[in-house]
């Protein structure tokens, strides 16, 4: 009877599976940083781009004076930064953020290390290093805050989403090694079953040359699609696929059932993958990314102006020009603003956050009147949304000292419709008016949501209908496209059906295709090993000669039951017939080594950060891969062989 696969075996395989997931999402992020900057010395200025402007470079500086003067971290020129940085309606100052963390590292006080994490955390809320360096800190401090450490972690992960440049960044490491890890998987399992079933097929190749002239076509005819991936030059995955449709009819069930899913894999993932990255470094990608950068990044220039003439190229993308309408608000360019969003309106006049926007700018231009037509505009128009009774109560705070009881109507209705909203923003809530009024900006979710928008009118549902199963796979032939090697498999399927195929002896070794002496499961026995098991062969010399095949296969076997699980995991399981249990061990393994080998990941950050916040780094990767490599050996050593039968009978004294 075939064994189970017992409950420890199968928690380890998915605590392993998990765990690995979630490090090379989550804990491995910094793995993937560029070479790292050097320490800076405590007076170096931080590289100031222009849209800091000298504000922020004057704080800075005048903080390094303070710390040379004997101010340990100058927290108060910190807080000033902040500050700052919500009048500029600016999210996240990545690079003072990463700077205040530097700093951190080379800190002997911990107590002044762990505030300047606080810090960081508020100048980068987005930045997920800076929640994983204040829980290490947070550890180094004190040993017991384990659960505060935790927490911190667990905030950096959730920071993930909120930063879709890091986001994209790292989902597109993770998918290429996990994407690395299949095909190589494949290509392993496919080189195993075609080494495991050959023999098989070099039998029947040797019978059909020894026959008349028709077998002998047959045969070479045999010979020679096990060379033809060579003279058309396909590459080595193919090459494994083909040689493994060439043996498809002596390929078991689960045999043929991975490499129909394997066929599919190679068909898609390489083009999709290819298709993708094309999309990545394309404009329709950029624009989504500029978009955030000026919404919730540090709203460089560069960036800017890439979306500047995007929207000159595109007048009609109302996302591009309404993100260009609050960037210049924001910075005080309120002409340009007011342009934009009468650019938007233009285009859809009943959009009630344009309105209300264009409301904040009159307030900010001093025009309470205006400014408070436009809010019950909105409000008219979405009577539900508590922002836009938020911004009326505020103009008409500003409008007359007579209408102060409306204004904290408007004020209380705001709260009960949208209290989260309100409760966050009067935290930050100040006369200057980036601060004074809520300017609706574009959410995550719709940019993350456009990016895959994009991604798709790029591609077109007929690129995965059609376009994947055409493309040319040898630079001799044109005509050699996947979907003749998915009708081959097909025609394979339906003719090899109900005829008669070789097969393995699992006692002797034999081939044959003669009817079975016995079968159970995938365990076939020839007529004269079944007699022999019986007692019923009288021919003392066929039995010695039957015999001594069967010690010489036997022992051959067993060679090879103990040297595959030792080569790689998930070989030995597929020798031995766990097919799929072998392909999942082969995939999570070669996962491990392309982590190993792309340590730094294929696409290098575009906010390099410093790696002290590796939470485990490469101790932790090889603990984990001596842990999986452990489970799988254990796990191939005792499982049976699914097609192999040991002799009942004892085999010493024969000679082989």
């Amino acid at each position: 009877m075939i064994k189970k696969l017992t409950s420890w075996h199968t928690v380890a395989f998915l605590v392993l599976l998990v765990v690995l997931c979630v490090y090379m999402l989550c804990i491995g992020r910094t793995s993937v940083a560029q070479d790292p900057v050097e320490e800076p010395a405590e007076e170096q200025v931080v590289p100031i781009s222009p849209q800091y402007e000298e504000g922020f470079q004057q704080l800075w500086i005048q903080r390094q004076e303070a710390k040379t003067a004997g101010d340990m971290i100058g927290e108060r020129y910190l807080e000033e930064i902040i500050q700052r940085k919500l009048d500029k309606g600016i999210r996240n100052l990545w690079e003072y953020a990463l700077l205040v963390t530097r700093e951190g590292m080379t800190l002997d006080d911990k107590e002044g290390a762990v505030t300047l994490g606080e810090f960081a955390q508020r100048m980068a809320p987005d930045l997920p290093p800076v929640y994983f360096y204040e829980g290490k800190k947070l550890l180094g401090k004190d040993s017991w805050q384990l659960a505060a450490g935790i927490e911190k972690v667990v905030a950096g992960i959730k920071a993930y989403p909120s930063n879709i440049l890091l986001a994209t960044i790292q989902g597109i490491n993770f998918l290429y090694m996990v994407s690395l890890g299949v095909f190589l998987a494949i290509l392993v399992f496919c080189l195993m079953v075609f080494f495991k079933r050959l023999p098989i097929h070099f039998y029947a190749v040797r019978e059909e040359l020894g026959g008349d002239l028709r077998e002998i076509i047959w045969g070479a005819g045999r010979v020679f699609l096990l060379f033809l991936p060579f003279l058309l030059q396909l590459n080595i995955l193919w090459c494994a696929l083909v040689w493994c449709l060439v043996l498809w009819r002596y390929l078991t069930r689960g045999e043929r059932g991975i490499v129909f899913f394997s066929l599919l894999l190679v068909v898609y993932l390489i083009p999709l993958g290819g298709a993708f990255f094309q999309f990545m470094e394309g404009p329709r990608a950029q624009v989504v990314f500029d978009m955030y950068e000026a919404t919730y990044g540090s709203r460089k220039p560069q960036a800017v102006e890439r979306l500047r003439l995007w929207a000159e190229d595109h007048p009609d993308d109302q996302e591009a020009l309404f993100t260009l309408a609050l960037t210049a608000k924001r910075e005080g360019n309120y002409i340009d603003a007011q342009r934009y969003y009468q650019q938007v309106l233009s285009l859809n006049p009943a959009d009630a956050h344009v309105i209300s926007n264009l409301g904040n700018l009159y307030v900010a231009l001093g025009e309470p009147e205006q400014a408070s037509a436009l809010y019950h505009q909105a409000i008219e128009i979405a009577p539900d949304n508590g922002v836009y009774y938020f911004n009326l109560s505020k103009a008409l705070s500003q409008k007359s000292m007579l209408v102060l009881q409306d204004a904290d109507e408007n004020f209380l209705k705001a709260r009960e419709l949208s209290p989260k909203i309100i409760g966050a923003h009067m935290e930050i809530d100040s006369p200057h008016p980036n601060r004074m009024v809520i300017d609706y900006s574009i959410p995550l979710e719709h940019l993350r949501k456009r990016l895959v928008t994009e991604f798709w009118r790029e591609t077109g549902p007929s690129y995965f209908v059609l376009d994947v199963w055409l493309n040319d796979l040898s630079p001799r032939i044109p005509f050699a496209l996947p979907v003749f090697f998915l009708v081959s498999l097909i025609v394979l399927a339906v003719v090899g059906k109900g005829r008669g195929e070789r097969w393995r002896c699992s006692l002797c070794g034999i081939i044959s295709n003669q009817p079975f002496g016995r079968k159970e499961g995938r365990k076939n026995i020839c007529v004269r090993c079944f007699r022999i098991l019986k007692g019923k062969e009288i021919d003392q010399e066929l039995k010695e000669n039957k015999l001594r095949e069967t010690k010489g296969f036997q022992i051959r076997m067993g060679v090879y039951d103990k040297v595959f699980p030792l080569l790689i995991p998930g070989i030995g399981h597929i020798w031995k017939g766990y097919n799929v249990r072998g392909f999942c061990y082969l995939w999570i393994f070669f996962i491990f080594v392309g982590k190993f080998f792309y340590w730094k990941g294929i696409v290098p950050p575009v906010i390099p950060f410093p790696t002290d916040g590796n939470l485990g780094g490469v101790l932790f990767m090889i603990v984990l891969f001596c842990l999986f490599y452990l489970v799988v050996l254990l796990s191939g050593y005792k499982k049976e062989g699914l097609e192999r039968v040991k002799p009942s009978f004892s085999l010493e004294g024969i000679r082989r």
